[in-house]
């Protein structure tokens, strides 16, 4: 039902998804590994896990419309399990750090994870953040959580999005090392798989991390260290505001990022849009947690673990580190949303709130309720039945033609007059390229003609 409310007659996210997302699905369904394809769009170095899921959905049973399940598969999955966390809580009068942790969430999703449109590449990972600090919180002092498991969950995330790589040092902090948690089957899958992923990395970009210009290899003949560079000042300067700056004397983007001269620019417009999000959600949490403070009762047990103040000092050093380096919404709000969230869980969940169960059936029946007539309004809204699809719209161009066609050497590609779109891969939106191609045992090898 959640798979469903999420895709039908949905959006997909713009302009990145038509940018590089699928056109990325695409050219895995089409072809071979590209060596060095980051040539031809940049932004194909550092692409998500989850295109490689999306193309696998490419089958016979729901044909090119299968790409669009994974995002919705891994959010319906975190949203069920957290609901269902929530009631069986509820129905066991446990009220513990989790699950106000998890209700807290909950609210979030229901207020601002609720449209498929909205999740690109960024919400899966925000999601499986939500559910690894959930896991991590599961495990009381008397408990032990599945390590193995946990670090799996934090590789996912960091294929996922780069600057959610900070989830892959959670699972260790909070065990005690031993052989059985280094040397299991689990952990060498997970090894396997991120060696697998780096070394794609590697091939597509020259790059462990792309675009961090400390993991490239200058000697590939396909990597491109002085644009490597520039992607990663860019990518940077966008995120802090650089291109909203206002007067004659702008600074450059390596200039702008440097001794907090973004924060000006910064303040007057992300920083607007982030309290725009956050403030309404806030002041609706604050009021809820002011409400359970003055209904429950004091308990006993005050002696609480030390290993949530740790984690909350953890997520409180993510949130600084996403503020000082990538401070835009989309790359970092599950560390600022758990940070908030726990603390206000650790304050609450050592009081007695047995008497406050109708409180919390009214606040998850609001959160589904919220989540369901938001979709079903985009639905059966009777201006979009003449649209005449139920899928999301994938393909921008109805015709080859619409494109232009270049050839390099043995190795062909399409040139769009604006993004990709799905239908014609290998695509890209930068004009006049600069391209040498080989062939290396059945591989297609791109480089730029320096």
């Amino acid at each position: 039902i959640i798979i469903f409310l999420l895709i039908t007659k949905s959006n997909v996210y713009r302009p990145d998804a038509y940018l590089y997302h699928l056109p990325f699905v695409d050219i895995l369904n089409h072809n071979k590994i590209i060596i060095g394809l980051s040539n031809l769009h940049f932004r194909f170095g550092h692409t998500s896990i989850i295109q490689y899921s999306s193309s696998i959905f490419n089958n016979y049973i729901f044909l090119n419309n299968g790409i669009f399940f994974p995002l919705a598969i891994v959010a319906s999955a975190i949203i069920t399990n957290f609901i269902l966390n929530l009631f069986n809580s509820i129905k066991k009068n446990k009220y513990d750090i989790q699950f106000f942790f998890i209700l807290f969430v909950v609210i979030f999703i229901s207020y601002k994870m609720n449209r498929y449109g909205e999740y690109g590449n960024d919400a899966p990972a925000h999601f499986m953040f939500f559910y690894l600090i959930s896991e991590i919180l599961k495990s009381s002092p008397e408990k032990n959580y599945n390590v193995p498991e946990l670090i799996l969950i934090s590789a996912f995330i960091l294929m996922n999005k780069v600057t959610m790589g900070f989830s892959i040092i959670l699972p260790f902090l909070f065990k005690k090392f031993s052989t059985s948690l280094i040397i299991n089957k689990t952990n060498f899958f997970t090894l396997i798989f991120l060696f697998l992923w780096f070394t794609k990395n590697i091939l597509i970009s020259g790059c462990i991390i792309y675009p961090i210009k400390n993991l490239c290899f200058s000697g590939l003949s396909w990597s491109d260290i002085k644009l490597t560079e520039k992607v990663s000042v860019e990518t940077e300067a966008w995120a802090k505001g650089w291109i909203d700056q206002k007067g004659e004397d702008k600074f450059s983007t390596s200039n702008y990022i440097k001794d907090f001269n973004w924060i000006e620019t910064w303040s007057q417009t992300h920083l607007k849009k982030i309290n725009s999000i956050f403030s309404p959600y806030i002041i609706f949490l604050f009021i809820i947690f002011l409400i359970l403070l003055i209904k429950s009762k004091k308990n006993n047990y005050a002696n609480k673990p030390l290993i949530y103040i740790y984690l909350i000092s953890l997520l409180g050093t993510f949130s600084l580190v996403w503020f000082l380096k990538v401070p835009v919404f989309r790359f970092g709000y599950s560390y600022i949303i758990s940070f908030v969230c726990l603390i206000l869980a650790y304050f609450i969940y050592s009081r007695n709130n047995l008497e406050n169960k109708k409180i919390f059936m009214c606040i998850i029946f609001l959160c589904i309720s919220i989540f369901v007539i938001k979709n079903s309004i985009r639905i059966f809204d009777p201006s979009k039945i003449h649209f005449g699809r139920i899928w999301p719209k994938i393909k921008l161009f109805d015709k080859k033609e619409e494109l232009k066609e270049i050839k390099v050497n043995n190795f062909t590609y399409y040139e769009s007059p604006s993004e990709c779109g799905f239908g014609y891969p290998p695509c890209t939106n930068y004009k006049n390229l600069k391209l040498k191609s080989n062939i290396v045992n059945s591989y297609v090898v791109l480089e730029k003609l320096f």
